[in-house]
């Protein structure tokens, strides 16, 4: 595997398991996606309204379509491999 993005905290990785290339990280700046087995990095941010991101993962049928958990709670849902994001909804709170 390669480098995950340098100077970013990774708080999650997600992986397809059709496509061993195809990664997802998530961290305190928003989510990044590897399509080289982690060789390089891009950030996938496009709608994200929260980018401290505390997990990431994909549909087990579906590897388009990914999910994200901010610290506060916030669930994001992309269905175009976290090209875009749109919000799902919230985590109750205690």
């Amino acid at each position: 595997m390669g480098r995950v993005p340098t100077q970013k905290t990774i708080t999650a990785l997600a992986s397809d398991l059709s496509n061993p290339q195809l990664l997802y990280a998530s961290s305190s700046d928003g989510v990044f996606k590897s399509e080289n087995a982690g060789d390089t990095w891009q950030a996938m941010n496009t709608g994200l309204s929260e980018t401290r991101v505390v997990a990431v993962a994909l549909h087990p049928t579906q590897p388009s379509w990914v999910y994200a958990l901010t610290a506060s709670g916030v669930v994001f849902h992309s269905t175009d491999g976290a090209a875009t994001w749109q919000r799902q909804g919230q985590l109750p709170q205690e």
